[in-house]
């Protein structure tokens, strides 16, 4: 089967800010997941779409699109270019749909979409001005978020605020700096989780757990942009993953949260959730329809080296691939 690798270079928006280095990894993802295809016998080609040549896309010859599109937030309207082209192929497409992509690229809209799916979630409140006034108690700490970045793009440590004031300044900074709402979200002292879901003919399966580790065991440590990014900060050197040790307790309603967040709002193929968890309860904070595989490999040495506890890589690809067929088959479009 011939795959066709489709990512999205940095915007010309995106290349003039400090967060350029949060877009330019998908080059290198696109390679590993093409060295992962091969090793399944896929004839994978890989095709590095910019904002300028959005319309070579119509030109690919493939059997099947791996999709790893990741404009998002302010350049949100670019990817949803990227999908009528990709779906003008007529053929399977990995990852969930357009829409889904766009809502979970939107923290406001996911918060009232996760609230309304039923699972556990911290308390949250967009904001869309400085003017604006929140209603009602506010449960402090709280984290102030732009509500359509990724990548931990305008997470630090100065984002939590723990009284009225701080929450003020807080939110001035990041629409000014972001010209965009904010979320202002319950922070949970915890545990910081990251799951993985993976559906094969609609049959859900969860990765085992990673954690996020932070030097000193703080409650209150949180994955920030520098901790993701930027290796020479304090951070990125304090931040490192390994599996998560659960409870069966703790890992039973972990599964029952994810689960049914997947299955209710309609995610396809895979899927990542960012969880944090305190006192055995899980909280779900993010989801990702088109979360970076290489995320769930970050100590991959050799491509048939085990993701985490047995599962490979090159099998993790093509479970991804065979969602994609048997969507299609189904009727289902992106």
């Amino acid at each position: 089967m011939n795959i066709a690798i489709v990512y999205s270079l940095p915007s010309n928006r995106m290349k003039q800010t400090k967060y350029a280095l949060a877009d330019e990894d998908t080059a290198v993802i696109a390679e590993k997941v093409s060295q992962g295809l091969a090793a399944r016998s896929y004839s994978p080609s890989i095709y590095a779409v910019s904002e300028d040549n959005l319309g070579t896309i119509a030109s690919i010859k493939a059997d099947c699109v791996f999709n790893l599109i990741e404009w998002c937030g302010l350049d949100i309207e670019l990817a949803k270019e990227a999908f009528r082209h990709l779906r003008q192929l007529e053929i399977p497409i990995t990852g969930s749909s357009e829409e889904l992509y766009v809502l979970t690229g939107d923290k406001i809209r996911m918060k009232q979409a996760l609230k309304d799916a039923g699972v556990t979630t911290p308390w949250g409140v967009g904001v869309t001005s400085t003017e604006a006034i929140i209603e009602g108690s506010i449960p402090y700490p709280v984290i102030v978020k732009p509500h359509v970045e990724h990548c931990s793009i305008g997470l630090s440590n100065e984002s939590v605020a723990h009284n009225a004031n701080e929450l003020q300044l807080i939110i001035n900074k990041q629409i000014s700096e972001f010209e965009q709402p904010v979320l202002v979200e319950e922070f949970v002292p915890g545990r910081e989780l990251l799951v993985y879901l993976t559906e094969i003919e609609g049959e859900i399966k969860i990765l085992p757990v990673v954690e996020m580790l932070f030097d000193g065991g703080d409650p209150m440590a949180f994955q920030t942009y520098d901790a993701k990014w930027e290796e020479k900060s304090k951070d990125y050197n304090a931040t490192y993953y390994d599996q998560a040790v659960l409870t069966k307790e703790e890992y039973a309603l972990l599964k029952s949260n994810c689960l049914a967040a997947f299955k209710k709002l309609g995610f396809w193929g895979y899927a990542r959730f960012d969880v944090r968890l305190r006192d055995g309860v899980p909280y779900i904070l993010e989801t990702n329809a088109n979360p970076s595989v290489y995320d769930a490999t970050e100590e991959i040495e050799d491509i048939e080296s085990e993701v985490i506890d047995g599962i490979k890589f090159p099998d993790y690809l093509d479970g991804i691939v065979k969602s994609a067929v048997w969507h299609y088959e189904q009727g289902a479009r992106v």
